[in-house]
């Protein structure tokens, strides 16, 4: 523990997850001491940031009335400061996406595409109603939106994704995250929540050490993998828990204050 608490005092910057980290996805509940750990952190000088797989207008009013410094979205394709700024944002080529489309239609699979500001269906049904709803609510359906907007990230939709295997092209080009039992995020071969947190260190001229991440899922292996202290909430996937620094409680147990105070950050 003691090695811990001095990797915290490097701490200048912590980043946290959405879904399971600071607000239970089902549910929308999120602890009333957020607020004031968020003020508190503004207060002794330590950033703050969202990372999330979420697009930006899926992050929903609560998580932005924290006032965060930074929001990580799309798993790292799109990052935007406090003003709106944007600080990087990398979408998927016009082939690739053209390619995940004939891909996923081939194979009896829906999708939904994910703009600078908005998430788009290729069609709706229960499969994903059941995943997408609790983050995003009903979705627009425009199985053609991808023709006329830059795309930053891809989710497939079906009651068989765990037997949808990338053409070896596309794996060239990109990778699937599963995050539902019905769906998985296509995102860029390299591309991660860890890429846009270290646009926005290089921006701060910080380093890996300054950085605190709170995570719980697949798509945090990346960022927990950069360097700096991860913190995986308590019904994180065994993966993370593995990769994890300290683990802490869940989000319904104030698991982020729990964590914070114990590596005296708070």
């Amino acid at each position: 523990m003691e090695k811990l608490l001095n990797k915290a005092k490097d701490i200048k910057i912590i980043f946290f997850d959405i879904d399971d980290t600071l607000r239970v996805k089902d549910t929308g509940f999120m602890p009333a001491s957020l607020t004031h750990i968020f003020e508190i952190l503004h207060q002794k000088g330590i950033l703050t940031g969202i990372a999330t797989g979420r697009n930006l207008c899926g992050v929903v009013p609560e998580i932005k009335a924290l006032h965060p410094d930074f929001f990580v979205t799309a798993n790292g394709a799109y990052v935007i400061d406090k003003s709106d700024q944007v600080i990087y944002k990398q979408s998927l080529p016009q082939k690739v996406v053209l390619d995940i489309v004939e891909w996923l239609t081939s194979s009896s699979a829906e999708y939904v595409v994910y703009g600078a500001d908005q998430v788009v269906a290729s069609a709706w049904s229960d499969t994903m109603q059941s995943a997408i709803e609790p983050i995003y609510g009903q979705l627009p359906i425009d199985p053609d939106y991808h023709l006329t907007h830059d795309i930053y990230q891809m989710v497939t939709m079906s009651e068989h994704d765990d037997q949808l295997i990338l053409p070896e092209k596309l794996s060239e080009s990109v990778r699937m995250v599963r995050w539902h039992e019905h769906s998985s995020d296509i995102v860029p071969l390299n591309g991660s929540k860890a890429v846009g947190v270290s646009q926005v260190l290089d921006q701060l001229g910080l380093s890996v050490e300054n950085v605190m991440n709170f995570g719980d899922g697949l798509n945090d292996v990346e960022l927990f993998d950069l360097g700096g202290l991860s913190v995986a909430m308590k019904v994180s996937h065994p993966k993370i828990l593995e990769m994890a620094d300290y683990i802490t409680d869940t989000v319904e147990n104030d698991g982020i204050e729990k964590a914070l105070k114990a590596l005296n950050i708070l």
